[in-house]
Protein backbone atom coordinates (compact mmCIF):
# COMPACT_ATOMS: atom_id res chain seq x y z
CA UNK A 1 0.00 0.00 0.00
CA UNK A 2 0.88 3.80 -0.59
CA UNK A 3 0.60 6.58 1.78
CA UNK A 4 -1.76 8.98 0.40
CA UNK A 5 0.58 11.88 2.50
CA UNK A 6 3.68 10.58 0.64
CA UNK A 7 4.77 14.00 -1.68
CA UNK A 8 8.10 12.45 -3.00
CA UNK A 9 5.75 9.78 -4.51
CA UNK A 10 3.25 12.69 -5.16
CA UNK A 11 6.57 14.58 -7.15
CA UNK A 12 7.64 11.49 -9.02
CA UNK A 13 4.41 11.30 -10.38
CA UNK A 14 3.91 14.98 -11.46
CA UNK A 15 7.07 14.93 -12.73
CA UNK A 16 6.32 11.54 -14.73
CA UNK A 17 3.31 13.45 -16.22
CA UNK A 18 5.13 16.35 -17.01
CA UNK A 19 8.11 14.86 -18.82
CA UNK A 20 5.07 13.03 -20.93
CA UNK A 21 3.39 15.96 -21.62
CA UNK A 22 6.41 17.72 -22.87
CA UNK A 23 7.12 14.28 -25.53
CA UNK A 24 3.08 14.64 -26.52
CA UNK A 25 3.44 18.67 -26.94
CA UNK A 26 6.93 18.13 -29.33
CA UNK A 27 4.53 15.72 -30.93
CA UNK A 28 1.72 17.33 -31.24
CA UNK A 29 4.04 20.47 -33.32
CA UNK A 30 4.44 18.34 -36.41
CA UNK A 31 0.72 18.32 -37.42
CA UNK A 32 -0.21 21.42 -35.56
CA UNK A 33 2.36 24.35 -35.63
CA UNK A 34 0.98 26.75 -33.62
CA UNK A 35 1.20 24.20 -30.74
CA UNK A 36 3.35 25.49 -27.99
CA UNK A 37 4.85 24.65 -24.59
CA UNK A 38 6.67 26.56 -21.82
CA UNK A 39 8.00 25.58 -18.53
CA UNK A 40 6.82 27.12 -15.55
CA UNK A 41 7.15 26.60 -11.65
CA UNK A 42 8.77 23.14 -12.29
CA UNK A 43 5.86 21.95 -14.34
CA UNK A 44 5.11 22.51 -18.30
CA UNK A 45 2.40 24.82 -19.39
CA UNK A 46 1.05 23.40 -23.10
CA UNK A 47 -0.80 24.95 -25.59
CA UNK A 48 -2.47 23.01 -28.27
CA UNK A 49 -5.41 25.11 -29.26
CA UNK A 50 -8.37 27.27 -27.40
CA UNK A 51 -10.72 24.35 -26.26
CA UNK A 52 -8.03 20.86 -26.71
CA UNK A 53 -8.05 18.79 -23.56
CA UNK A 54 -4.20 18.81 -24.13
CA UNK A 55 -4.07 22.80 -23.55
CA UNK A 56 -3.56 23.02 -19.63
CA UNK A 57 -0.78 23.32 -17.04
CA UNK A 58 0.59 20.47 -14.90
CA UNK A 59 3.15 19.74 -12.44
CA UNK A 60 3.07 23.18 -11.22
CA UNK A 61 4.89 23.97 -7.85
CA UNK A 62 5.45 20.12 -6.65
CA UNK A 63 9.64 20.99 -6.83
CA UNK A 64 9.60 24.68 -4.97
CA UNK A 65 8.02 27.89 -4.56
CA UNK A 66 6.98 29.48 -7.26
CA UNK A 67 7.51 32.91 -7.29
CA UNK A 68 4.40 35.69 -8.36
CA UNK A 69 5.75 36.82 -11.39
CA UNK A 70 6.70 33.38 -12.77
CA UNK A 71 2.88 32.33 -12.34
CA UNK A 72 1.52 35.30 -14.05
CA UNK A 73 3.98 34.49 -16.78
CA UNK A 74 2.41 31.37 -16.99
CA UNK A 75 -0.86 33.13 -16.97
CA UNK A 76 0.45 35.24 -20.12
CA UNK A 77 1.37 32.24 -21.99
CA UNK A 78 -2.18 30.94 -22.38
CA UNK A 79 -3.35 34.71 -22.66
CA UNK A 80 -1.53 35.62 -25.68
CA UNK A 81 -2.74 32.70 -27.34
CA UNK A 82 -6.26 33.85 -26.80
CA UNK A 83 -7.17 30.71 -24.47
CA UNK A 84 -8.37 30.50 -20.97
CA UNK A 85 -5.23 29.67 -18.42
CA UNK A 86 -6.04 26.53 -17.42
CA UNK A 87 -4.03 24.50 -14.20
CA UNK A 88 -4.46 20.83 -13.01
CA UNK A 89 -3.14 21.03 -9.82
CA UNK A 90 -1.96 18.73 -7.17
CA UNK A 91 -3.63 19.14 -3.72
CA UNK A 92 0.78 18.77 -2.58
CA UNK A 93 1.75 21.72 -4.60
CA UNK A 94 3.48 24.12 -2.67
CA UNK A 95 1.53 26.89 -0.86
CA UNK A 96 2.47 29.57 -2.84
CA UNK A 97 0.62 28.21 -5.73
CA UNK A 98 -2.44 27.86 -4.16
CA UNK A 99 -2.20 31.37 -2.40
CA UNK A 100 -2.16 32.53 -6.08
CA UNK A 101 -5.12 30.89 -7.22
CA UNK A 102 -6.76 32.12 -4.27
CA UNK A 103 -6.09 35.64 -5.25
CA UNK A 104 -7.20 35.10 -8.48
CA UNK A 105 -10.69 34.71 -10.44
CA UNK A 106 -10.28 31.08 -11.10
CA UNK A 107 -13.32 27.91 -10.84
CA UNK A 108 -12.80 25.00 -10.57
CA UNK A 109 -14.11 22.86 -13.64
CA UNK A 110 -13.05 19.30 -13.36
CA UNK A 111 -11.98 16.68 -10.48
CA UNK A 112 -9.51 14.11 -11.53
CA UNK A 113 -8.51 10.76 -9.38
CA UNK A 114 -4.83 9.99 -9.55
CA UNK A 115 -4.04 6.51 -8.37
CA UNK A 116 -0.75 4.73 -8.50
CA UNK A 117 0.22 0.68 -8.61
CA UNK A 118 3.65 -0.80 -7.76
CA UNK A 119 5.21 -3.30 -10.57
CA UNK A 120 7.11 -5.76 -9.55
CA UNK A 121 9.76 -7.94 -11.93
CA UNK A 122 8.23 -11.39 -10.65
CA UNK A 123 4.80 -10.50 -10.88
CA UNK A 124 2.71 -12.64 -13.14
CA UNK A 125 0.29 -10.26 -15.48
CA UNK A 126 -1.87 -12.31 -17.40
CA UNK A 127 -2.38 -10.84 -20.89
CA UNK A 128 -5.24 -11.78 -23.75
CA UNK A 129 -3.98 -12.20 -27.54
CA UNK A 130 -6.76 -10.38 -28.55
CA UNK A 131 -5.09 -7.32 -26.99
CA UNK A 132 -2.79 -6.54 -29.99
CA UNK A 133 0.23 -3.72 -30.05
CA UNK A 134 -0.92 -0.82 -32.83
CA UNK A 135 1.35 -1.06 -35.71
CA UNK A 136 2.90 2.14 -37.41
CA UNK A 137 0.46 1.65 -40.58
CA UNK A 138 -2.55 1.59 -38.14
CA UNK A 139 -2.53 4.59 -36.59
CA UNK A 140 -5.13 6.59 -38.03
CA UNK A 141 -7.59 3.59 -37.45
CA UNK A 142 -6.80 3.47 -34.08
CA UNK A 143 -7.28 7.19 -33.64
CA UNK A 144 -10.57 6.65 -34.90
CA UNK A 145 -11.37 4.35 -32.82
CA UNK A 146 -10.59 6.22 -29.80
CA UNK A 147 -12.40 8.90 -31.38
CA UNK A 148 -15.63 7.07 -31.38
CA UNK A 149 -15.35 5.51 -28.30
CA UNK A 150 -14.57 9.16 -26.45
CA UNK A 151 -18.34 10.08 -28.38
CA UNK A 152 -20.07 8.26 -30.22
CA UNK A 153 -22.60 10.58 -31.50
CA UNK A 154 -20.25 13.64 -32.29
CA UNK A 155 -18.84 13.70 -35.55
CA UNK A 156 -15.26 14.14 -35.95
CA UNK A 157 -13.07 15.59 -38.71
CA UNK A 158 -10.21 13.86 -40.63
CA UNK A 159 -7.83 16.50 -39.20
CA UNK A 160 -8.85 15.59 -35.57
CA UNK A 161 -7.70 11.71 -36.21
CA UNK A 162 -3.85 13.07 -37.89
CA UNK A 163 -3.75 15.65 -34.89
CA UNK A 164 -4.21 12.61 -32.76
CA UNK A 165 -1.95 10.13 -34.81
CA UNK A 166 0.53 13.12 -34.19
CA UNK A 167 -0.12 13.61 -30.67
CA UNK A 168 0.17 10.10 -29.88
CA UNK A 169 3.44 9.14 -31.60
CA UNK A 170 5.62 9.45 -28.78
CA UNK A 171 3.14 6.63 -27.20
CA UNK A 172 2.34 2.92 -27.06
CA UNK A 173 -0.94 1.97 -28.19
CA UNK A 174 -3.08 -1.28 -28.49
CA UNK A 175 -6.82 -2.40 -29.82
CA UNK A 176 -8.46 -4.70 -28.35
CA UNK A 177 -11.80 -7.06 -30.01
CA UNK A 178 -12.28 -9.64 -31.75
CA UNK A 179 -12.42 -9.94 -35.11
CA UNK A 180 -12.64 -5.77 -35.20
CA UNK A 181 -11.09 -3.83 -32.44
CA UNK A 182 -13.76 -2.50 -29.93
CA UNK A 183 -11.32 -1.21 -27.85
CA UNK A 184 -7.94 0.92 -27.08
CA UNK A 185 -5.68 2.76 -24.88
CA UNK A 186 -2.24 4.08 -24.74
CA UNK A 187 0.54 4.04 -22.64
CA UNK A 188 3.99 6.84 -22.13
CA UNK A 189 6.97 5.48 -19.90
CA UNK A 190 9.40 8.09 -18.27
CA UNK A 191 11.65 7.52 -15.63
CA UNK A 192 10.66 4.42 -14.92
CA UNK A 193 6.86 5.27 -14.27
CA UNK A 194 3.86 4.17 -17.05
CA UNK A 195 1.76 6.50 -17.70
CA UNK A 196 -1.80 4.87 -18.55
CA UNK A 197 -4.07 7.05 -21.01
CA UNK A 198 -6.18 7.21 -23.78
CA UNK A 199 -8.97 4.27 -22.47
CA UNK A 200 -11.55 4.46 -24.76
CA UNK A 201 -14.20 1.65 -25.99
CA UNK A 202 -17.22 1.37 -28.53
CA UNK A 203 -20.33 1.33 -27.38
CA UNK A 204 -20.49 -2.06 -28.39
CA UNK A 205 -18.26 -3.27 -27.04
CA UNK A 206 -18.96 -2.09 -23.25
CA UNK A 207 -19.62 -4.69 -20.71
CA UNK A 208 -16.93 -7.31 -22.39
CA UNK A 209 -14.08 -6.62 -19.96
CA UNK A 210 -11.92 -4.98 -22.79
CA UNK A 211 -10.27 -2.54 -20.12
CA UNK A 212 -9.19 -4.92 -18.01
CA UNK A 213 -7.24 -6.70 -20.63
CA UNK A 214 -5.87 -3.67 -21.93
CA UNK A 215 -5.23 -2.73 -18.07
CA UNK A 216 -3.19 -6.08 -18.10
CA UNK A 217 -1.46 -5.65 -21.43
CA UNK A 218 0.05 -1.87 -20.32
CA UNK A 219 1.18 -3.27 -16.96
CA UNK A 220 2.94 -6.24 -18.54
CA UNK A 221 4.55 -4.25 -21.49
CA UNK A 222 5.69 -1.51 -19.02
CA UNK A 223 7.03 -4.70 -16.99
CA UNK A 224 9.11 -5.91 -19.48
CA UNK A 225 10.64 -2.25 -19.92
CA UNK A 226 11.73 -2.64 -15.94
CA UNK A 227 8.97 0.29 -14.58
CA UNK A 228 8.39 -0.05 -11.07
CA UNK A 229 5.20 2.23 -10.91
CA UNK A 230 2.24 3.00 -12.68
CA UNK A 231 -0.48 5.59 -12.88
CA UNK A 232 -3.42 6.78 -14.43
CA UNK A 233 -5.59 9.70 -14.21
CA UNK A 234 -9.44 9.15 -13.95
CA UNK A 235 -12.92 10.65 -13.47
CA UNK A 236 -14.35 9.94 -9.79
CA UNK A 237 -16.67 7.32 -9.56
CA UNK A 238 -16.29 5.98 -13.25
CA UNK A 239 -15.97 3.21 -14.69
CA UNK A 240 -12.95 3.51 -15.26
CA UNK A 241 -12.20 4.13 -11.53
CA UNK A 242 -13.62 1.17 -10.69
CA UNK A 243 -11.89 -1.20 -13.67
CA UNK A 244 -8.12 0.56 -12.11
CA UNK A 245 -9.05 -0.73 -8.78
CA UNK A 246 -10.10 -3.63 -9.47
CA UNK A 247 -6.34 -4.01 -11.30
CA UNK A 248 -4.62 -2.95 -8.20
CA UNK A 249 -4.31 0.86 -8.28
CA UNK A 250 -4.56 3.18 -5.20
CA UNK A 251 -6.06 6.39 -4.85
CA UNK A 252 -3.31 8.69 -4.14
CA UNK A 253 -4.63 12.37 -4.45
CA UNK A 254 -6.80 14.32 -6.43
CA UNK A 255 -5.97 16.70 -8.98
CA UNK A 256 -8.71 19.71 -9.21
CA UNK A 257 -8.52 21.08 -12.80
CA UNK A 258 -8.84 25.11 -12.31
CA UNK A 259 -9.57 27.56 -15.12
CA UNK A 260 -9.35 31.64 -15.43
CA UNK A 261 -10.94 33.31 -18.66
CA UNK A 262 -9.76 36.42 -19.54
Amino acid sequence: MFSTADRVLAARMEAAETENMIALAQAVQTAQPDAAFEPFGGGVAIFAGAGSPMTHAVGVGMQRAVPKAELERMESFFRDRNSACLIDLCPMADPSVVAFIQSKPYRVIEFNNVLARRITPDEQIATDARVRIVEPDQSDKFSRLILRGFSESMPFSEEMVQTMSATLGPSRRWMAGDSEPEAGAAMGLQSGVALFYGDATLVAGRRKGWQQKLIHSRLAAAQREGCDLAIVSVLPGSGSHRNYERAGFQLIYMRVNLMREF
